[in-house]
């Protein structure tokens, strides 16, 4: 059932104990949200916990402030930024029981008994402060923390076109908090570790051109990772660089995951919905970001994928 924004904040006020789930390959939008949400309900006398079923990137641990630690038995499962519960990984089943979803995913699969899906939006941290705001309560430097983040992360430090003035506008009203804006903006998009050097490096050595150099693929074997000193957010990292590089529409990045799947991410111009080529697997996104999974080993997920995205390319241009 699709709710508004006062309809999730009354569903929230008038029930506790709230078990919040945060999607797998956990990104700054998912955290955000996560943190944000959990540090509202807390601030209003409820129970709440943030969970994530992969490990966090240290980089993120700055979140953790927002909420205190509680143990307790949930009553209520909340999705944060959550499109599928397939995104879940081994939490898959407990999001399939979710009360409520808050998210900004077009692909949104209408999972939850309740959603609040805003598809226009470029953050769901930017839903998530409407959230706070009909909830009541104030927010202060820890809550704004996690909004900035979101806002910033699924923006590309407001440089993608998802941006809009709505988004300086929350990003300011953050900064009015105290948001660290210039300390989250240095962790997200300025440094790096050795490791993600070296990872990058190694990378960039095996990257394919197709479709006349519209289509870039760089892939990420388990191996080269296991080798390396990285975390999941320097291997995240990567999907971002193929569409860097001058006349590519479709950037792919192909990684091996532990469990033996592969994930691809795509990232592109304004002639290829990557959401929409994604969706041809099981996948979704947004208009300029997507992903999907493939189970059958490297070559055949990047043979379908980059097959998929030419296929776009071409259909894009008429031929």
């Amino acid at each position: 059932m699709k709710i508004d924004v006062q309809q999730a904040a009354e569903f929230l006020k008038a029930n506790d104990d709230y078990l919040i789930l945060m999607h797998a390959s956990p990104d700054g939008d998912t955290l955000g949200c996560g943190h944000a949400l959990c540090g509202a309900l807390q601030r209003m006398g409820k129970r709440a916990r943030a969970v994530c079923p992969e490990e966090i990137p240290h980089k993120f641990d700055y979140l953790f402030s927002a909420c205190e630690k509680q143990e307790f038995e949930h009553k209520n499962v909340v999705c944060v930024d959550v499109a599928d519960t397939k995104l879940l990984g081994d939490m898959k089943e407990i999001g399939d029981t979710a009360e409520l979803c808050i998210d900004h995913h077009e692909t949104n699969t209408d999972y939850a008994k309740r959603t609040l899906l805003r598809g226009e939006y470029a953050a769901a941290c930017e839903l998530m402060y409407e959230v706070i705001n009909a909830l009541g309560v104030e927010f202060d430097k820890e809550l704004a923390n996690c909004i900035y983040t979101g806002t910033a992360t699924d923006t590309g430090c407001f440089k993608f076109s998802n941006t809009t003035p709505q988004t300086h506008l929350i990003a300011a009203e953050m900064m009015k908090f105290g948001a660290d804006y210039a300390m989250i903006n240095y962790v997200n998009f300025d440094l790096k570790t050795q490791g993600r050097i070296k990872l990058e490096q190694e990378v960039l050595k095996n990257i394919r051109y197709f479709e006349g150099g519209r289509v870039a693929l760089i892939s990420v074997p388990l191996a080269l990772v296991q080798s390396l000193d990285v975390d999941s957010d320097d291997v995240g990292a990567l999907a971002n660089i193929p569409r860097q590089i001058e006349g590519v529409d479709v950037g792919i990045c192909v990684k091996e995951k532990k469990n033996g799947s592969f994930k691809a991410s795509l990232r592109t111009s304004k002639l290829v919905n990557a959401a929409e080529v994604c969706l041809k697997f099981g996948g979704g996104g947004h208009a300029r970001a997507g992903g999907c999974s493939f189970f059958n080993g490297a070559e055949d997920a990047e043979k379908r994928i980059v097959e998929a995205s030419c296929e776009a390319v071409r259909a894009a241009l008429g031929k």
